[in-house]
């Protein structure tokens, strides 16, 4: 259930307590929101100025013939499953920086002329913690904002239009390898100084639970962490979700603890198994053809040559990691060993969950950290991977080189 703390109550906080509560009298929304009924009435006044509720016989309700309403109610819940405050993206302010930042692939501070500095530095902090934003550049501050359906209703609602991006070019130019050797050797000294057990185990439940919701999994983080933690799962939520968030857990936990192994057909198999277990998924390689649902131009490996083409993967992937490699090689490879699975497609189902895990064994094996996928990249990520029109690595590399920066900034940080 929804919980408020002790701060002012604002008319979003009091049109939250109506949609909970759907048809609610005066007493019953201050009392949702612990607050007193003069400030809640004159709130709900504002929202019925504009037609967000409607009153009848002094109860309150939302307003569904609005079409506001219903994007307002959007917003909250997107924000409340994450663990959002939603009154800062139900700001005009929000939603000018929507409106800027999607004009361009990357953006600096000089790109948000109108706009307040300290306002937008606040929001890109905020924006970034919860992965909405990846920090390209620290010197000179560059960012790239992540799309989500929900920042087109937010520009919808306050009457904005999102302008054409600007799509830079798809090679990753050298210096942001150059940058990424840095903040690597900054996160190996930063290893030896502290002791990270309790970050790693931050760090895999928050890729196990990034990872399941990139398939459709509709476990939050703080779900994801009462399961894991204390076993606790939520009344309105479907075991067989619960036991994808727990398989992959194990499975990332497999991948920490056979780490220095070299990759083979069973290790792989090991995986998998482990991520599909009691979800009635036929295990092992599949034996019939497949396609990727809603993309007919994606085209996967014939069934009869997928042993013969993973044997040849581990081989490729064993014979780059006993040699020394520089850092654009490492990120390339394992884009390339991203792609390349995904291609194979070698099971019924459960493959993305295995690409990414045997992706990170390529860049650990390399001194690299667990690396974190946001599942907030998820429409531009599988735009990338099995929803794209052909395959492309170097627009995948480009698009995975920033998520790896990203997620070491914010290693380094801590």
């Amino acid at each position: 259930m929804f919980t408020y703390n002790n701060c002012m109550r604002t008319k979003w906080d009091c049109l939250f307590a109506v949609f909970e509560l759907k048809n609610a009298r005066l007493i019953d929304i201050a009392n949702k929101i612990c607050s007193n009924s003069s400030s809640v009435r004159q709130r709900l006044v504002e929202l019925l100025k504009v037609k967000i509720i409607v009153q009848k016989k002094g109860r309150y309700k939302p307003n569904k013939e609005n079409k506001d309403t219903w994007l307002i109610f959007n917003i909250m819940k997107f924000c409340r499953n994450r663990g959002i405050n939603y009154n800062l993206f139900l700001t005009k302010k929000f939603a000018k920086i929507l409106a800027v930042g999607f004009s361009k692939e990357e953006l600096q501070l000089s790109d948000f002329k109108l706009l307040n500095y300290r306002t937008i530095k606040k929001y890109l902090t905020y924006l970034s913690r919860l992965n909405l934003v990846f920090i390209i550049s620290k010197k000179p501050l560059k960012v790239k904002f992540i799309f989500d359906s929900i920042f087109d209703e937010v520009l919808v609602l306050f009457k904005m239009k999102k302008k054409k991006r600007k799509m830079i070019e798809s090679e990753v130019p050298h210096s942001n390898y150059k940058e990424l050797e840095n903040l690597l050797i900054k996160f190996k000294k930063l290893k030896k100084d502290i002791n990270l057990v309790d970050i790693e185990e931050k760090q895999k439940i928050e890729f196990t639970s990034a990872s399941t919701q990139l398939e459709g999994n509709t476990f939050t983080l703080e779900e994801s962490k009462e399961l894991l933690l204390h076993d606790i799962v939520p009344q309105n939520k479907r075991l067989k979700e619960a036991n994808e968030v727990k398989n992959y857990y194990i499975a990332v936990e497999y991948l920490f603890n056979h780490l220095n192994q070299s990759i083979s057909i069973n290790y792989i198999l090991d995986l998998h198994r482990i991520v599909i277990f009691n979800l009635n998924v036929k295990e092992g390689v599949r034996t019939t053809n497949v396609s990727i649902k809603g993309n007919i131009s994606y085209k996967v490996s014939h069934f009869s040559e997928i042993y013969s083409k993973i044997d040849s993967l581990c081989k490729q992937i064993n014979e780059f990691l006993l040699k020394k490699q520089t850092t654009k090689e490492i990120i390339e490879f394992a884009t390339f060993v991203h792609n390349e699975f995904q291609y194979i497609r070698p099971f019924e189902d459960g493959n993305s969950r295995v690409t990414r895990l045997l992706w990170n064994y390529v860049l650990m094996r390399n001194g690299f950290p667990l690396i974190n996928i946001y599942s907030n990249t998820r429409e531009e990520y599988l735009s990338l991977t099995k929803l794209a029109n052909e395959r492309n690595d170097v627009k995948l590399n480009s698009f995975l080189v920033k998520i790896v920066k990203d997620n070491l900034y914010k290693m380094i940080r801590l």
